[in-house]
């Protein structure tokens, strides 16, 4: 699977798109990475599920043109969303894991662009009650004075997974590479976040998927979406870690798969009844 890219949106951000062969009808996926995951964590998925348009964005590439500091974390979801709106013609379904789950919940509760359905996986809606082994992990890389030590960089990485893939080591060059000022703020950002009160406002479709291994969120934060969040189904997947996608892509395939057809259903429902 080779999507086209890097593309450079007017925003800044690079991204890669795979076309559905016969041309899709369907919304297209945006798929957004996790912090120490990549864009290519995407790609199992993709090669499952080739008859939708995907556009899969490189979140770091943000830091060529935003600066490192307390306004991070807004201005990438401002870019994302002025993505979307570069690439898509309609509603697009929003997917994001972890970090770019967060920034998928802030742009689905602005409202802009419009969506057809959310997938939020291995996140929540803050980083209260991360588990504390991963919450120090943080910490520690965090508190480099410019720049963590490489196999505290690598360990974040594979904290993500529950499984070893083979694309592992393109996966930590991803992240060893990136601007880690720029890395570091949003993460910061992220941990200082709260949504909680807001989740009410996303107006779409929503499913929560989680890796029944994830070290970085719990049940609760499942439990704290479905609850906020009015149209939310919810899914765990055996055997997978922070990043489902990777660990399992078929089983998360079939989830997605699952959520698409019955989200549509929805969709069809409330345009019959006119509401």
């Amino acid at each position: 699977m080779n999507p086209v890219g890097p593309v450079r949106s007017a925003s800044g951000l690079d991204h890669y798109l795979h076309r559905a062969p016969t041309g899709a009808k369907s919304a297209p996926i945006i798929a957004l990475h996790p912090w120490f995951g990549c864009w290519q964590f995407w790609l199992p998925v993709v090669e499952l599920f080739p008859e939708r348009d995907w556009v899969l964005v490189d979140l770091y590439s943000g830091a060529r043109t935003m600066p490192a500091d307390d306004s991070a974390f807004d201005q990438l979801a401002a870019a994302v969303s002025s993505l979307i709106e570069e690439v898509a013609t309609g509603p697009v379904v929003l997917a994001g894991n972890s970090t770019g789950g967060l920034l998928a919940q802030t742009i689905a509760i602005s409202g802009r662009p419009p969506l057809d359905a959310l997938v939020l996986v291995g996140t929540g809606a803050s980083a209260v009650g991360v588990p504390a082994p991963f919450r120090a992990t943080l910490g520690e890389w965090l508190s480099a004075p410019w720049s963590p030590d490489s196999g505290l960089t690598r360990a974040a990485v594979r904290s993500l997974l529950a499984s070893t893939p083979d694309a592992l080591g393109m996966y930590e060059e991803a992240v060893l590479t990136a601007n880690y000022p720029f890395m570091s703020a949003v993460l910061r950002s992220v941990l200082d976040r709260d949504l909680t009160e807001e989740l009410p406002g996303i107006g779409v479709p929503t499913l929560v998927v989680r890796g029944e291994e994830d070290a970085a969120r719990t049940e609760e934060h499942v439990r704290v979406l479905r609850a906020g969040i009015p149209d939310c189904v919810a899914v765990e997947i055996a055997g997978a870690g922070h990043s489902p996608m990777v660990d399992r892509p078929v089983a998360f395939d079939s989830a997605l798969r699952d959520f698409l057809a019955s989200a549509g259903s929805r969709h069809g429902e409330r345009d019959q009844d006119g509401t």
